[in-house]
Parts: structure tokens; sequence; C-alpha cells
């Protein structure tokens, strides 16, 4: 990659983002052409359902294209959808060689856009700037995968971490810069959503005010219906789209409705509120690709503890206000230990004015989970295991085989059946807990180690865990139908671990864990009381069955023959 393709590719990504707030729930793309040294065509995806920047690029040619380089961010498509295959226009226009910012997800695509134009013997580089593309399009990676949306937790707060006086006044809290740059990303995302405490409390519109912006969709978390009929959200419901959550349908509910309020039955949680994991796969069925949370306090830790936040914007105001009773941007029960904090990822920090913009990731990992009424659909957060992972590979997690279903640069998706939730580990996982992850050994691959199917037994509960000199003892106790199969010795995978048994007795069985393997895996963080995942040598079961009075008729095998050979 030469210095000239990172300008031309920089310069598709500032086309790109002129698609901002415009494109959703597609990706902001910029295609620059590029023949003899000078630009003959650009352009950008400029609306849904328009047409993409590789064909808004080879119309606004200048000359003939033939032979030319073609910079896109993003891999050009290759199915029809709203429009034709890009793939199709590039092969017609006879380009001589593509440059792509980044793979598209989208399992439509995935690699296959770049294949065809190989295939048609066009020169394809790959991964130009690629960083700053996956960036631009966050929104799009995270909802072509996850079919949720990207959520971006917001707030303002002084110094000291308030956000209002002690009397309540905010007003205001950071200057214009700052503002400003909170209404562009009201223009740049689909929707918007506060508690109904914000509404009670405020009475907000929620609008864009930025000349040329668009208004995002309204959305109220309002378990009981209480927004009341007069406030400026209910009386412009027929002007700007406007959704409210609620737990239960009421007279509340068709009072809203009549005014222009689009009603959004949820399901509930432990405490009677909107369970915001079911609003934000409604939302996203109705394809809400990314929302601004932008209160309250509440709603805000809800958010956080239920692993939707994607994304968090703090605009830091140089100030100190003081009050012990003063508002902090995120309230409720909170988590009870530090070392449960949730952490940014990639942190930037931006001057706006007199103020400051701390943004930061909270990606979906290490792993989170969407319950529905029987299965889940589980979401890791990984980067090494998925080198060379395609969909439809098998994955461990914590010795439970999954086969992927989707993937992004740094997680995978995998659907859970019930009965795999019920006979492993896996329902009880929180988002942000660790996992232990393993490749499915290829057929040509180097054999080394105990064999692990994947497909675990049953559950066994961590008893004790004991240092002796640089190893770590760990007792386990399981059922006696599972212990049945675990011998001194022998093998048994813990978690998707397999490691040999030093010691069993009639409770359980104890493994001694070296230093390496404490460092790889996730099994030193386990606490007595814990479930893991066991899955015992699958050569014992086979043979207990083998030994049954009928199998053994009709196998031939016999205790003698078993004892001549090893058994």
């Amino acid at each position: 990659m030469q210095e000239k393709d990172v300008l031309y590719m920089r310069r598709a990504l500032g086309l790109a983002r002129r698609g901002a707030g415009r494109v959703s729930p597609n990706p902001m793309v910029g295609c620059v052409i590029v023949k003899g040294g000078c630009i003959i065509g650009e352009g950008w995806h400029e609306q849904c359902g328009g047409l993409h920047a590789e064909r808004n690029a080879l119309k606004n040619c200048t000359e003939d294209p033939a032979g030319a380089d073609l910079y896109v961010t993003l891999e050009p498509c290759c199915h029809w959808g709203r429009t034709p295959p890009c793939t199709d226009a590039i092969l017609e226009k006879k380009i001589g060689r593509v440059f792509v910012g980044c793979l598209d997800p989208n399992p439509l695509v995935a690699g296959k856009g770049v294949q065809i134009l190989r295939d048609a013997g066009i020169p394809v580089e790959t991964g130009v700037c690629e960083d700053e593309c996956r960036r631009l399009n966050q929104v799009f990676f995270h909802y072509i995968t996850h079919k949720t949306p990207f959520v971006v937790l917001k707030y303002a707060m002084t110094l000291d971490g308030k956000i209002a006086a002690r009397t309540g006044d905010s007003r205001w809290v950071t200057g214009e810069a700052a503002r400003a740059h909170v209404h562009g990303t009201r223009n740049r995302l689909t929707g918007i959503i506060v508690g109904v405490g914000t509404v009670l409390a405020d009475d907000p519109l929620l609008t864009c005010r930025m000349e040329g912006g668009r208004n995002p969709v309204r959305i109220i978390c309002d378990s009981h219906a209480r927004t009341p009929l007069d406030s400026r959200i209910v009386r412009t419901a027929r002007e700007v789209p406007t959704v409210i959550a609620v737990t239960e349908q009421n007279k509340r509910t068709a009072a809203l409705a009549a005014a222009g309020i689009d009603i959004l039955l949820c399901e509930a949680d432990a405490q009677g509120y909107v369970r915001l994991t079911d609003l934000m796969e409604q939302l996203g069925a109705r394809q809400i690709d990314s929302i601004l949370l932008e209160g309250g306090s509440s709603l805000a830790f809800s958010a956080l503890e239920a692993g939707i936040v994607r994304k968090v914007q703090a605009y830091i105001a140089p100030k100190l206000i003081g009050g012990a009773d003063a508002k902090t941007p995120v309230g409720g029960a909170g988590f009870a230990k530090m070392a449960d904090a949730l952490t940014l990822q990639n942190p930037t920090v931006t001057p706006l004015g007199e103020d400051f913009l701390l943004e930061g990731d909270l990606p979906c990992s290490p792993a989170s989970s969407k319950r529905g009424a029987r299965g889940a659909r589980l979401t890791i957060g990984a980067k090494t295991v998925l080198e060379g992972t395609k969909t439809g590979d098998s994955i461990a997690t914590n010795g439970v085989c999954l086969t992927v279903t989707g993937m992004t640069a740094d997680s995978f998706t995998a659907d859970v059946m019930a009965e795999t939730l019920r006979r492993s580990g896996l329902g009880a996982l929180q988002s942000g807990a660790p996992v232990n992850l393993e490749r499915a050994m290829p057929a040509n691959g180097r054999f080394g180690g105990h064999i692990v199917s994947g497909h675990i037994d049953g559950t066994g509960t961590v008893a004790s865990l004991r240092r002796e000199d640089n190893a770590v003892w760990v007792t386990v106790h399981a059922a006696p139908a599972l212990l049945r199969y675990i011998v001194e010795k022998g093998s048994v995978a813990i978690d998707g671990v397999s490691l040999t048994v030093a010691a069993v007795d009639a409770n359980g069985f104890s493994v001694s864990i070296i230093p390496h393997t404490g460092a790889q895996t996730i099994l030193l963080g386990k606490r007595p009381g814990d479930t893991v995942n066991l899955e015992c040598d699958v050569i014992g079961k086979y043979v207990e069955k083998l030994l049954q009075p009928h199998q053994m008729e009709q196998s031939g095998i016999t205790m003698e023959f078993l004892a001549q050979n090893g058994f």
C-alpha cells in the first residue's frame, strides 16, 4: 500500500461522511476513481434507496473509467437490493484495480464482492485505512450483525460529576460548542431515548435543532404510561415520530395512541419495568439501527447493566458545583464492586470550546446474550480466535461447541438452543463475563493433547481452590452419573479446558492447574459455588454402552477381548 492509496481512501472517507443521518440502516460509503494520477469521478451513498457510492462515482466520471483505480471505503455489494450489484457496474466499466477499506459483514456480501472481482481478473487490495473505515460504520457493523440498535449513552456533567445543581438547575452545564455537537449526533443517529422521569421533570422536545438536520425517532421508556397528554412530546407526536414503550395496555395508552403516539408493548423485567433487551430487539426489527440515550440516570444504569450500551459520550465542563444531593449522570443501584465497573475501550478526548468530550467504546464482549422464550443468541467478543473463521464454523465456548452465525472484526454471534442452555452453564452468563474459546481442529491440523468434542455431559460445582507451590488444585463436585466416567489419570474438560484428573472421591474430582493454563483461561477466576460445564472422556461412554449384554452379543466385544487389548 502506497501513500497515495491512503490519501485517496481518506478522500473517500470524507465523502462517505456526507451521508450521515441520511442512509440508515445502510452504511456510509464513499468512492473515488483515479486515472493517470487524477481524480476523474467521485461519489457517496447519499440516501437509503439511492445509488450506492460506486455507481454515483462512475456516473460522475469526467472521462472513460476503463483501466482506472477505484477506491471505496466498504466492499462493493454483489447482491440485488433496492439497487443492482455494484460489482456488475465495476465489471461493466472495465475498472483496472480496486482498493477496499474494509470487508462488508453483511452475510449477503462478506467477501463475496471482492471474490467476484478477483475471479474476473481485477486486482483487489483490501484493508486500506481499515481501522478508519470500520470506525466510520460502527453503527452498521453492529446492526447488521446483532439486529439491535447501536446505543450511545450521552451525558453532560461538571468536573465533579454533577449533571445539575442541588436545586435541580441545569442550564447550562456545557457551552454552545458542546451543545451543537449533541445536535449533530441527534441528526446522525436514528433514534433518541429517555425515561419517563426525564419527560416529567424537563418536558423536553428531543428534536434536532441544527440547520438542515433531521429529527430522530423519539422513544420514551414509560412502563406504566405516565407521560402527560399535554407534554410537548405528545403535542408534537404527529410531527415527529414518537414511540412510548410500555408493559401493559390500558386507558392511558389508548389516549396516547389517539394523540399520535406509537405504543410499543414490551416484556417486563423483574421490577415491572420495560425489559430493555426486548425493547432493543423490537426497535431493531423496525430498522432503528442507532439510538442516543440521553437520560435519566436510572435509565442510564439500567442500560449499562443490561449490556445494551456500545459507546459513551461524556461532555465534561471545567466547573465545580458540589452538593451531596446534586444528581449524577449514572444512578440506579450501581455495581457492588469496583472490579465490576465497566471500562471504556479506545478512549479519546476532544476539546469543544471550553468543554471536553470524552468518548469510548463498550463492546459486546467478553460475552452478552439475548434470551428468547426458549433459546438465546450469544455474542462473544474475540479477535485472535476469529482469524480465518467464517460463518458456519464451530467455536467451543466454555466447552460448548457453537456454530458461528455472524461476525464482526472483534466478535461473533451464535444461536444457542434451549436444550443447550438447560444442560450447560451458558444460560447463566451475564454481559461482560469472560469465557474460554477454542477453534475446532481442522482435518489436516496437528493433533496434540486430549480429544474434546464440545458436546458437554452436564455441569458441576466448584468446591474449592487450593494453591500448592506454583499450581492450583481445583476440586469440582459432580453427580454420580458423571463421576462414573471420571477416573484418576484420565481426562475431563472443565468449561472447555481439557485437564488430567489428579484425584477422584465419592463427591467429585480434583485437577491441578499449571500457571500457563491459569493465565490462558478463566478457570482460576472461579469461586466455590460457581457452575462449570463438564465433558467426560468420550471413550468411557462408548465402552459402557458396548458392554451392555445385548450390545456385547451384537459387537462380539467381551471382557476378555478388552483385557487383551489393554483396557
